[in-house]
């Protein structure tokens, strides 16, 4: 294998600093390996043959102003290529969906990580459903009565979207929250889509956790404490990461959920944990490496490329 290819999102758009499709482009790169960068709306087929505007792509970690040398663009068949990777952020729209869909057409040949059909059948918050056992309350609906009847009998409540990301437009209330109306409207009126509501675990200080797992495996664990004020521990949201251990009912939480996502193919998933309880299986492009690797964490990457590599 000397090429990859990795559906990302804009390389003038990545924070370096932070960005997990740059590390793992920065680890194939220092192996030897030529990486080529395309954006999604690139992707055609045609006669079967599916192809995409790709770029070669040279990483500079040491250059915080000029990160990509990008070569010319041109129209190659992704087929020519040993391993796609899929890294473009959510939301996880219809454009996203379709291009699973032509991803799954490559030959074998050609190994596309994550599975575009594991990524496709597998919602990054649907998906944590399949083990009620090891969740917190949680409700999925539309419908106004229905969310104010479970946020009666559980008292303080989590509301968010299904489709973004990085801790947006989550909020915290309760029936007695005088804004709690208007976070409804909100979050209804934002999408068709059900939105999330689950009961407010107060541990979420000390118990935040996202857990990298390869190849249904876990590989590193990254603690994250919100910010003074705030209930969201995401980064993106505020929230400072440390590095993390499990108890043992988390280590018995990711055994339970490894052994489906090896059955799902899923290659590299985050499992985010709250209080030693599953909130969100992280599929599309799962993050947070760099950050676990500053802490003292493992070097994810690397152990990412170790496994394909052999």
């Amino acid at each position: 294998m000397k090429r990859i290819a990795v559906q990302m999102d804009p390389p003038e758009k990545i924070n370096i600093k932070s960005d997990t499709t740059f590390a793992l482009m920065a680890e194939a790169q220092s192996r030897g390996l030529e990486c080529y960068e395309f954006q999604p709306q690139s992707l055609a087929i045609e006669h079967g043959e599916i192809t995409a505007t790709v770029r070669h792509a040279r990483v500079h970690p040491d250059n915080q102003e000029s990160p990509f040398a990008l070569g010319e663009p041109e129209r190659l068949p992704l087929r020519d290529f040993p391993v796609v990777l899929i890294r473009q952020d959510p939301p996880f729209d219809m454009a996203y969906f379709s291009n699973a869909y032509l991803l799954e057409l490559l030959p074998k040949t050609t190994r596309v990580l994550n599975n575009p059909r594991a990524i496709r059948n597998t919602h990054e918050k649907l998906s944590a459903l399949y083990f009620p056992h090891l969740m917190a309350a949680t409700l999925i609906a539309h419908d106004r009565e229905l969310i104010t009847d479970f946020a009666r009998r559980h008292g303080e409540i989590v509301l968010k979207p299904l489709s973004l990301f990085g801790g947006e437009m989550i909020v915290r209330t309760n029936v007695g929250d005088p804004d709690f109306p208007r976070h409804l409207d909100e979050l209804l009126s934002h999408s068709s889509e059900p939105i999330v509501a689950q009961e407010f675990l107060p541990n979420v200080k000390e118990t935040d956790k996202r857990v990298m797992m390869l190849e249904g495996e876990v590989a590193g664990v990254l603690g994250r404490i919100p910010a003074e004020g705030n209930f969201v521990a995401n980064i993106h949201s505020g929230g400072r990461p440390v590095l993390g251990t499990l108890t043992e009912r988390e280590e018995q939480v990711c055994r339970e959920v490894g052994v489906k996502l090896k059955e799902w193919d899923i290659f590299f998933a985050g499992l985010d944990l709250i209080d030693g309880r599953l909130s969100e299986i992280n599929v599309t492009s799962p993050t947070l490496t760099v950050e676990l690797k500053a802490v003292g964490g493992p070097d994810i990457p690397k152990l990412y490329w170790d496994k394909i590599l052999g």
